[in-house]
C-alpha cells in the first residue's frame, strides 16, 4: 500500500453544513467537493449518492492515493505529518483499514457517515464563519465582505435536512453503516437528527451503530439523552479550547460554568466514550498549560486540533518570542500525545507577517463584542504595532 493511502474514499460519505458532498472534513475547504460531469457539486438532498460514489472526483483521488501521490485537497494531513503530528489520515487508517487489497473498483458500501446537519448553532466562535454557524450571520459583515442577500437568506435557513431526497439517500445506505458522525453547527440543537436516530431504534439496529458528536456542551437536551442508551456507543468530542474566561472569549457567548456542569453530567453515561478536543490557535496557545491542569485530571483523551483557517489565527503566526514562551510552558506536558507535535508544527514555519491581519480581526471582534484580548492574554499587546 502506498505511503499516502487514505481509507476514507473507500468507505466514507461526508457532507458540509450545506448538504454538499465532499471528500472529508479535513480536506481543503472549497477544493474538496464531489463534482458532477457538468462541474456542479453533488448534493445529499438532491442527487443519487451512488452516482457520486462512482464520479470522476472520487476515482481521481483514489488513483492518486493508490499511486503514492499527495492530492492537493489533502494538504492539511500531510502538512501535519511532515511536522511530526499524527494526522487524521493516519488515525482513520488505523481505525478502519482492513488487511485486504484496495483498488480503483470501490464497492458502494458506506460504513462511516460524516453528517453536518446544517449551520444551526448556539455560538459564534472566533475561528468560525456563517457557513458553519448561523449565529455569525449578522456580525460577519464587520470582519469580512457582506454576504449577498440571497446567500444570507440561504445560510439563515438551511432546510436541506428536511427534504425527502436527503432521507432516501441516508436510509438507502443504513444497512452497511457502522458509525455516524453528527455535527453542525451544534448537533445538540439540531432536532432533524431525531428522524435518523429513531429509524435505527425502531428497526432494532441501533445496538449495532456507533454515534459520534462534536459538541460545545452548552446544551445537553433530554431528547438526546433519552435516545443515546439505545446505541452501541456514543462518542462525545467535547470542544473546549481554554479554561474559564478565555473559553468564553473564544467560543462566544459560551458560559464556562454551564460547560463544566454539562461536562460533569456526561461522565455518568454508561455507553459514552468522552474525549476533549481542543482547537489550538493564536488565542489559546499561551494558556494551554492552564487548560491542561483543568482537563487532565478527568482522565479522558485530550486531542489537539491545529486550526488551519483562517490562517491569521494559526499558531505559526506567533512572534518568535511568544513561540519560545509557548514552548517552555508546554515542556512539562510532552508526555501527552501530540503536545510535542504541536510545538514542532508551530516552530516549522514563520508566518508572523500575518500578525497585522490577526490584530485587525481581533480588534474588530473585540469592539463588536465589547471584549478585550489583552485583559485575558496581555502578552499580545506589546506586539501590536
Amino acid at each position: 500500500m502506498s505511503d499516502t493511502f487514505c481509507i476514507l474514499p473507500w468507505m466514507h460519505l461526508a457532507t458540509n453544513a450545506s448538504g454538499t458532498l465532499r471528500v472529508c472534513c479535513n480536506s481543503t475547504p472549497m477544493k474538496n467537493f464531489i463534482h458532477k460531469p457538468d462541474g456542479s457539486n453533488y448534493k445529499l438532498f438532491r442527487d443519487n449518492i451512488e452516482e457520486a460514489w462512482n464520479s470522476e472526483t472520487y476515482n481521481t483521488i483514489r488513483k492518486q492515493l493508490l499511486n503514492g501521490e499527495r492530492p492537493e485537497m489533502c494538504t492539511r494531513c500531510f502538512r501535519e505529518e511532515d511536522s511530526g503530528l499524527r494526522s487524521a489520515r493516519q488515525a482513520w487508517n488505523h481505525r478502519w483499514k482492513e488487511d485486504k487489497e484496495y483498488t480503483l473498483d470501490a464497492p458502494f458500501e458506506i460504513k462511516y457517515v460524516d453528517l453536518r446537519m446544517s449551520n444551526l448553532c448556539n455560538l459564534k466562535c472566533r475561528m468560525c464563519n456563517p457557513y458553519a454557524s448561523n449565529m455569525w450571520l449578522k456580525e460577519w459583515a464587520s470582519v469580512n465582505k457582506a454576504l449577498p442577500p440571497e446567500e444570507f437568506d440561504r445560510l439563515n435557513r438551511m432546510d436541506w435536512p428536511e427534504r425527502k431526497k436527503t432521507w432516501e439517500n441516508l436510509f438507502s445506505i443504513a444497512h452497511t453503516v457502522e458509525e455516524i458522525y453528527l455535527t453542525g453547527g451544534e448537533p445538540t440543537v439540531i432536532k432533524e437528527q431525531i428522524k435518523l436516530l429513531d429509524f435505527f431504534i425502531d428497526n432494532g439496529t441501533a445496538k449495532d451503530i456507533r454515534l459520534k458528536y462534536n459538541t460545545n456542551l452548552v446544551k445537553m437536551p433530554d431528547w438526546l439523552l433519552n435516545r443515546w442508551p439505545h446505541f452501541k456507543r456514543i462518542q462525545l468530542n467535547c470542544s473546549i479550547d481554554a479554561y474559564g474566561d478565555l473559553d468564553h472569549y473564544i467560543r462566544h457567548p459560551s458560559n464556562w460554568n454551564t460547560v463544566v456542569k454539562n461536562f460533569d453530567s456526561i461522565q455518568k453515561l454508561e455507553n459514552a466514550l468522552i474525549e476533549i478536543h481542543c482547537t489550538v490557535q493564536m488565542y489559546n496557545i499561551l494558556r494551554l498549560p492552564e487548560f491542561l491542569r483543568w482537563a487532565h485530571p478527568y482522565g479522558h483523551k485530550i486531542h489537539f486540533n491545529i486550526l488551519n483557517h483562517p490562517e491569521y489565527l494559526n499558531i505559526r503566526c506567533l512572534p518568535e518570542e511568544l513561540k519560545q514562551q509557548a514552548h517552555r510552558q508546554l515542556l512539562p506536558w510532552y508526555h501527552l500525545e501530540k503536545t510535542d507535535g504541536v510545538v514542532n508544527y508551530m516552530m516549522d514555519e514563520d508566518w508572523s507577517w500575518r500578525l497585522p491581519d490577526f490584530y485587525k480581526y481581533t480588534h474588530t471582534l473585540d469592539k463588536s463584542r465589547n471584549e478585550n484580548l489583552y485583559s485575558i492574554v496581555p502578552e499580545f499587546e506589546q506586539y501590536d504595532k
